[in-house]
């Protein structure tokens, strides 16, 4: 469902890196080959910095060009961070859709859900679009989208969290204690706690009202206090999480607002379940879906 990442890659990347920022770097992080930093030599060397290098992309040309950071150096930087900005939110945004996809009464839920708010806080998308920001969108109003977006990760995260015991700790094991000593590393396995049916019953199933009923509480996720670490945890806590949210929800609004969606078998094979790559880091790659798309609304 290439639909749905591409526009987010390319609207992303105007935003934070300007109109000069080359337009195609979402096939570009596709392919990750050696060759790729190269495409950023001509986005850097530009001898001037202005309003068409974005808000960011203007703050990493400066802070490159102060600490006579090398172009080849710079490009492999900006790679990084496109990268880490990219990656994961595309692999968010696939599963989302394909859990919403195989559970139509979800999808018909959030669709109600984004059509009510829509409608009764901003009267159209227009003025959804023109007015939204990061704080509308974490309103109660929409809070099965934040659930299911929560509940995609939960079930999609399969890194493992690497620590190192600043001191000696011990840890309780269903009876048992645990020593680690002091510079020991520790792995912590989240995929684990993420499937523990004690805590999350019927853990391998996607509940797109898992926590959509926890108590609102602005400006952090409903899954706060609870063993959920699909952004990590403590002083290594996703930086770009705001973001990423930000990102995935509105372009779910966009998209579940507009479009019917009903996935099309590829052959005689069935489209569920989706085949996963190898190449996986953080979140599963699935391989393309297709999809018929209608628009829900006249023109």
């Amino acid at each position: 469902m290439k639909f749905l990442t591409e526009p987010l890659c390319y609207a992303t990347n105007l935003v934070m890196f300007g109109s000069r920022y080359p337009e195609n770097t979402y096939e570009d992080l596709r392919t990750l080959d050696a060759t790729m930093p190269e495409r950023f030599y001509r986005y850097l060397s530009n001898s001037d910095i202005s309003e068409e290098d974005g808000w960011l992309g203007s703050a990493f040309k400066k802070l490159f060009r102060d600490n006579n950071i090398a172009l080849h150096e710079a490009s492999g930087h900006l790679l990084t961070f496109q990268w880490g900005m990219h990656t994961n939110t595309f692999g968010i945004a696939l599963w989302l859709f394909l859990f919403l996809l195989s559970h139509p009464d979800a999808l018909l839920a959030l669709q109600n859900e984004i059509d009510k708010a829509i409608k009764e806080d901003f009267g159209d998308l227009e003025s959804f679009i023109a007015g939204v920001n990061p704080q509308v969108l974490d309103r109660p109003c929409f809070a099965m989208l934040t659930s299911s977006l929560l509940e995609t990760m939960r079930l999609t995260a399969i890194f493992i969290a690497l620590r190192v015991a600043q001191s000696d700790v011990q840890l309780k094991d269903r009876g048992d204690i645990v020593t680690v000593r002091k510079g020991e590393y520790v792995l912590g396995n989240v995929q684990a706690i993420h499937m523990d049916e004690n805590v999350y019953p019927d853990h391998r199933k996607f509940v797109f009202d898992r926590f959509a009923h926890c108590e609102h509480r602005e400006g952090r996720l409903p899954t706060e206090g609870q063993p959920w670490f699909s952004f990590a945890a403590g002083k290594h806590l996703c930086k770009g999480r705001y973001l990423a949210i930000y990102e995935l929800k509105l372009v779910a609004i966009i998209y579940l607002h507009l479009f019917d969606f009903t996935p099309v078998s590829n052959g005689s094979r069935p489209w569920w379940p989706p085949r996963t790559t190898r190449r996986n880091l953080g979140i599963p790659r699935a391989e393309e879906i297709l999809v018929d798309v209608r628009p829900r609304h006249e023109a």
